[in-house]
């Protein structure tokens, strides 16, 4: 780890630091690589999975900046950045308050950068977070991007706008996903690890962390079951609705077949079933 992190805050290579980002990133440069190409096409479920998994990227490559690097920068308890040196001139804690959200804003511009035309989605992509890491925090030397052309992606102005507005809707969210998905199916926390099969410990870990990538695509799923049936249901309903054993789960509630795997069918089943009720 210590010469990922040399590499990633040092080196002056723009391939060389996007390769050791990217081996911090893991699963979620692959969801970023995998949810892209739909989100910029206006699919939401893929700008959700996209988001989520940047915000992932993103906090690994501050996470091992900040352990590499506590003469700049250090966490706080409560989660903020706090640049040390301003922090001594004045006497207290600076917090960089500003600094994740402003990192995370760049979900927006990163798929049209050199970094994603030179060096591909996933990996370009990891680069262009090292650089604005590097950028962000004072000490570490900043680093030019890739000599190399902009994406050819086929987008016009609306596809564009709508891309933007969607990356900021989902950045923009003030109840963190997990939250949003327990609220409105009315799980308790142990329900909740249930339908990812961890304990209820790792959930509770994940609400203050954030979600690991490989988990996004299930999260992202449930996220739109949680979406659709806010939208076609009075709110206290929903709870008895997903515990409600149906034939279209295989005489399985809603939640069990989630749990077992299934979600994307029960949402095939819910998107039908609404489907039919509206043309009915």
């Amino acid at each position: 780890m210590a010469k990922v992190a040399d590499r990633l805050l040092s080196a002056s290579d723009p391939r060389v630091v996007a390769r050791a980002a990217a081996s911090l990133g893991g699963a979620a440069v692959d969801q970023i690589e995998d949810s892209l190409p739909g989100a910029l096409a206006g699919r939401r479920d893929q700008v959700r999975i996209y988001v989520d998994a940047y915000r992932a990227l993103t906090e690994s490559v501050l996470e091992v900046t900040l352990r590499s690097r506590p003469d700049v920068a250090v966490r706080a308890e409560d989660g903020r950045v706090v640049l040390v040196a301003e922090a001594k001139n004045q006497g207290g804690e600076a917090a960089g308050r500003w600094m994740v959200a402003a990192l995370e804003r760049e979900a927006m511009s990163t798929p049209f950068s050199g970094w994603v035309g030179t060096l591909g989605v996933g990996r370009g992509t990891a680069g262009a977070v090292a650089a604005a890491v590097r950028a962000a925090l004072p000490g570490i030397h900043p680093l030019a991007p890739p000599n190399g052309h902009v994406p050819d992606w086929e987008l016009d102005d609306g596809q564009l706008v709508r891309f933007s507005r969607a990356v900021l809707d989902e950045l923009a969210r003030t109840e963190a996903p997990l939250e949003h998905i327990a609220d409105v199916l009315g799980l308790t926390q142990t329900e909740l690890a249930a339908l990812f099969g961890v304990r209820r410990q790792a959930v509770d870990q994940w609400m203050a962390r954030g979600v690991p990538a490989e988990r996004q695509e299930k999260l992202a799923t449930l996220g739109e079951i949680a979406d659709l049936l806010s939208a076609k249901l009075k709110r206290e309903r929903i709870p008895g609705v997903v515990r409600r054993a149906a034939a279209a789960y295989g005489d399985r509630s809603a939640l069990a077949a989630i749990a077992a795997g299934d979600e994307e069918h029960v949402l095939a089943e819910l998107r039908d079933a609404f489907d039919w009720s509206a043309a009915a």
